[in-house]
This record gives C-alpha cells, sequence and structure tokens, in this order.
C-alpha cells in the first residue's frame, strides 16, 4: 500500500477510503462492492466521520443507555508513525464528544503494533485498552477501550 506522510501531502478522505480499500487483498469482496457498501454505511443514523492526517474515522453511536459507546474503523493511508498520533488525536476526540467505550476489529498486524504501541502510551492513564485475537480467525484482532477523561499522551 501506497504511504503518505500526512505532513507533507495531505489527502482527501475518499481517496484514503478508496486506497485502503483497493489495497486490502483479504478482502472477500469486489472493492467496488465494498466501496459501494461503505457509501451505504456513511449515510447511517449515528454515524460519525472524522479525519485527522491520513486517517479516515469513522465510528457508529449506540442510542439510550448506549449513547457513550462506539463501535468503529479506522481506514489509514499515512505512515505508521503517523497512524499512531491520528489515533491519540482521535480518541481525544472521542473523548470530547463524551465516548467511554470504543471497540474495533481488523485483520493483519499492522494496525495491531499501533495499538500494541498505544496501548502501551495510555498506561498510567485512566484509560484502559484491551486487545484480542479471535479465536475463529488468527489473523483478525479486536481492541476494546474503556476512554477516561485524563488525556493521553498530551504533546503527541
Amino acid at each position: 500500500m501506497n504511504l503518505t506522510d500526512s505532513n507533507e501531502k495531505l489527502l482527501p478522505g475518499p481517496e484514503i477510503v478508496a486506497q485502503t480499500v483497493y489495497n486490502q487483498p483479504q478482502v472477500k469482496y469486489p472493492p467496488e462492492v465494498v466501496m459501494n457498501a461503505i457509501a451505504a454505511e456513511t449515510t447511517l443514523p449515528n454515524t460519525d466521520i472524522i479525519q485527522v492526517g491520513n486517517t479516515v474515522f469513522m465510528g457508529h453511536t449506540g442510542t439510550g443507555k448506549n449513547k457513550h459507546k462506539m463501535v468503529g474503523r479506522a481506514f489509514n493511508a499515512d505512515t505508521g508513525l503517523n497512524f499512531v498520533k491520528n489515533a491519540f488525536k482521535y480518541t481525544r476526540y472521542l473523548q470530547e464528544k463524551g465516548i467511554t467505550h470504543y471497540s474495533t476489529t481488523f485483520t493483519g498486524p499492522v494496525f495491531l503494533n499501533a495499538f500494541k504501541v498505544f496501548q502501551r502510551r495510555a498506561r498510567g492513564t485512566d484509560t484502559e485498552i484491551g486487545i484480542g485475537r479471535l479465536k475463529k480467525d488468527p489473523n483478525q484482532f479486536v481492541v476494546y477501550m474503556r476512554i477516561g477523561k485524563e488525556p493521553i499522551a498530551k504533546g503527541v
């Protein structure tokens, strides 16, 4: 996948999503089908989309007693270090929105390494991050976050 350092060039959000979709060989469906599904997903109620650097974060908040919970994912075309920084900024954004619980699933080691860094940096704060591997597919991971009120990684 071609990564673009967001410090040098900021890509438009749709291009980031398209690059991510077209550069994932493990996807079971043709890229055009996936792009159409993502386009439809963006119109669902309680969908939150924000671009940080060359990463687009899309999440879906719950309703009622679950209004502070979100399930989401990232479409990334940024460098590894920038992705980690973007994730910290996104977490601060979630804190400002009042999100207390966030979960995501992903395939492959690229995001795993970033979440391990993220997990280490969150230690000593009131945010907890758990990373697990799915039994049915050992190449697929899930991350659960309980987002506290303390700022995470100031200066990132």
